[in-house]
């Protein structure tokens, strides 16, 4: 098959390229999703504690075992210590955080299954939300 080679309706004129219809600079603001803080009472639970998972001192977050948008809710027992990084994973699916849960946490397993189901809340909790 033989090709046709691509022709311009105008030649390309020379010199400064056409000034812009649109300005390249933001007017509005980006639309995000609304973030919700957490709780004083879940910020108040994890202050001063360490890492669930690897015992880290240092930026340590209220992290949601079940999310609100998932039918969490604000309680104190919703929440974990966990630091920055370890909730990154959590919250990607790449941590299973059964084995740090029992049996110190027992209270915040239990209220995440009593918020979504037994089924629900193991597939959560352990990562596997495929």
């Amino acid at each position: 098959m033989r090709r046709t080679p691509i022709r311009r309706g105008r030649p390309l004129r020379r010199g400064r390229p056409p000034a812009r219809r649109t300005p390249l600079r933001r007017t509005t603001a980006l639309k995000r999703r609304p973030f919700a803080p957490a709780s004083a009472a879940q910020r108040e639970k994890v202050r001063g504690r360490r890492c669930l998972v690897c015992s880290s001192p240092t930026r340590i977050d209220p992290a949601h075992l079940i999310a609100r948008s998932a039918g969490g809710c604000d309680d104190a027992l919703c929440v974990v210590a966990l630091c920055r990084s370890c909730h990154r994973r959590y919250d990607s699916d790449a941590l299973d955080l059964v084995a740090y849960l029992e049996p110190a946490h027992r209270a915040e397993a239990a209220h995440a299954v009593a918020h979504v189901g037994l089924a629900a809340a193991l597939r959560r909790i352990s990562g596997t939300r495929g």
